[in-house]
């Protein structure tokens, strides 16, 4: 009750500060954001200059009114606001600051020039200022054509080629009586091109499976595809507020709100997919125990499956972020939103493909939301680990699993003790400005696989116990059903709304270890119960909605829906060319539109590539083992 009571108090505390300044001083600040055209700019040709800087403000020495600076400053104490003393334009230098132009030459000498043009225009408000960071383009793109551009050029123009020569092969076919189709594709050569082949690829793809023990599943195609849809309206809305902004002051409100706080707090949802990935592991792996000719190869065979699966498409999105993603387009912010993704992928793509990004050089991660992609296999790894210590001895498994838990709730306490974390990751304006890569709470707090055994843990408990469970009626009366609702829904909202709520208070040090060791892996053992309960034919209506047998087309393009979501959020907020106006309705409407054209080109990537892969990889691994048999 203290605890909440305190909350409150700082709360109101806090909103004071931003209520004591009135909409009338604040309109009398310079705006914080501002975008001169950029395409009118670029009419200029050999004369055109464009600089997006930020600068810093001081009060004139000389100036009798500092209104306008204690605003700021009023303003300043808080971080749920903006640094209103840091302005972040972009300027068309030509017509803004014209003395500039004749100092085109470097960026230190256009930096004072266009300080003292600023100052000029600042006296006005008693202010002056000094630019700290800043970038310019010319008519001509920063971005050259290099050898790796056409090495992946050539290769996915090659991959285009066999696609639609198989695609045409194989469909060609089909026109052919059942016997030829049959005889055409049995061959090594047939089954080769079915591989590249679209119809073909598509009918896997609407694929309903009937197996019962697969129908009892079939919730996780639904969870997962709108615990996806959630992560991309989660990104798309932290995009749009960490950009140029027309209405600054919605975003400082909105830490205030937690209807607003809702859309950007996506960190828990990832425990989702954790426990269904632990799930899924340990119920096949509890599954091949009945078969007599288990082998522990058959464990080496899952690892490669895996990573062959998600490799590829990792490598074909991360290639374009590192050669033709910053071609596609021009504006203001470009440099600034791809051309930074653009520079660490070139960089640290080697990092993605082993998965180990989110250890090594985590702030300048190429592909910033992959974290979880290396995450998920580290944790794989860790569970296939766990899983033959099983396979040696199955009479252990609860000590296992229980082990395995524990340290997934001491770990990430210990660790928020020892480098003294805040008790959340937080989204305050800044953080948004500077992405909350530079967080500690996301270095040592959310990206780190050892953060996350407790979750994929729980998966493997609760794939454990269906498997135990999967031909056993347990939920027989209301009550149970009741209660297991009630129970299931509790401990994921009570995660959400406290991690809302706890972004403004000030913990002990004991008090975040406590909470960053239980919160997520709370919020996990709740989705275990629920996944549990729909096997169950628990849920009612909500069990209709994600057993829905469309669910099932949709979560298997999920993953690459996945990959390329940020990119396509990147490419819309890069070509900015004005500040946004940002609003509920703006929000949900920017939303929506990514979510759709994320799901086109994940379809498109699924379909040329994820499911490719994924064929040939099972064509080639049933040779091995069936020359391995022989």
């Amino acid at each position: 009750m203290m605890l909440m009571d305190g909350l409150v108090l700082l709360s109101t505390l806090i909103i004071g500060v931003f209520a004591e300044v009135s909409e009338g001083n604040y309109a009398l600040m310079p705006e914080l954001f501002h975008l001169d055209d950029f395409d009118r700019c670029l009419m200029l040709g050999e004369n055109a200059l464009y600089c997006t800087f930020k600068m810093q403000l001081a009060p004139l020495d000389e100036a009798a009114d500092l209104k306008v600076w204690e605003t700021m400053q009023e303003l300043n104490s808080s971080e749920k606001n903006f640094r209103h003393d840091w302005l972040r334009h972009g300027i068309c230098v030509p017509f803004t600051c014209p003395n500039v132009v004749q100092n085109r030459s470097t960026n230190k000498i256009r930096q004072n020039e266009i300080s003292d043009c600023y100052s000029t225009k600042l006296k006005g408000y008693g202010l002056k200022g000094h630019v700290t960071e800043i970038h310019c383009e010319t008519e001509k793109s920063l971005y050259r054509v290099d050898y790796l551009d056409i090495i992946v050029a050539i290769v996915l123009l090659s991959l285009l080629v066999v696609v639609m020569y198989s695609s045409l092969y194989e469909g060609f076919a089909r026109y052919k009586s059942k016997e030829d189709y049959d005889r055409i594709t049995s061959t090594k050569y047939g089954k080769i091109i079915q591989c590249f082949s679209i119809p073909k690829n598509w009918d896997r793809l609407t694929m309903v499976h009937t197996d019962p023990d697969t129908n009892q599943l079939k919730c996780m195609t639904g969870m997962r595809f709108f615990s996806m849809i959630a992560v991309v309206v989660c990104h798309s809305v932290m995009v749009s507020a960490s950009g140029f902004v027309s209405n600054p002051q919605y975003i400082e409100k909105m830490t205030s709100d937690p209807k607003s706080m809702s859309y950007i707090n996506c960190h828990p949802i990832t425990q989702t997919f954790f426990v269904m990935s632990g799930w899924l592991l340990s119920y096949h792996f509890f599954l091949s125990f009945e078969k007599a000719n288990f082998q522990f190869t058959h464990i080496l065979y899952a690892f490669i499956h895996r990573y062959v699966r998600l490799t590829i498409p990792l490598a074909v999105v991360v290639a374009i972020t590192a050669t033709w993603l910053p071609h596609f387009a021009r504006g203001p912010l470009w440099d600034q939103v791809v051309g930074r993704e653009y520079r660490s992928c070139r960089k640290n793509w080697w990092a993605n493909l082993l998965y180990i990004n989110n250890y090594y050089e985590e702030k300048n991660m190429c592909l910033p939301h992959s974290w979880y992609l290396a995450a998920d296999i580290q944790l794989f790894l860790y569970s296939l680990l766990l899983l033959s210590i099983i396979w040696k001895n199955r009479r252990i498994a609860s000590k296992v699993f229980a082990a395995s838990l524990i340290m997934g709730v001491l770990v990430p306490g210990i660790l928020a003790y020892i480098h003294d974390l805040h008790i959340v990751v937080r989204v305050y304006p800044e953080y948004l400005q500077t992405g909350r890569v530079n967080l500690p709470e996301w270095s040592y707090f959310m990206v780190p696989g050892h953060n996350s055994i407790g979750g994929y843990t729980i998966g493997l408990i609760g794939g454990y116990l269906f498997y135990q469970n999967r031909h056993k009626k347990l939920f027989t009366k209301m009550y149970q059903h009741i209660v297991w609702f009630v129970i299931a829904m509790a401990f994921p909202l009570t995660v959400i709304f406290l991690d809302l709520r706890l972004h403004d208070y000030t913990p002990s040090s004991l008090e975040t270890a406590i909470y960053v060791g239980l919160a997520r892996n709370l919020y996990a053992f709740g989705m275990c119960l629920m996944i549990f309960g729909f096997t169950q034919n628990g849920g009612w209506l909500i069990k209709d909605i994600v057993m829905i047998p469309s669910m099932q087309f949709f979560g298997k393009f999920s993953y690459c829906v996945y990959l390329v979501h940020v990119t396509i959020i990147h490419i819309r907020s890069g070509r900015t060319r004005s500040p946004i106006y940002i609003s509920d309705p703006e929000t949900i409407h920017g939303a929506i539109g990514d979510v759709v054209i994320s799901t086109v080109f994940g379809v498109v990537l699924c379909l040329f590539v994820e499911m490719p892969t994924s064929a040939l990889e099972k064509l080639i691994m049933s040779k091995e083992r069936k020359s391995k048999v022989g």
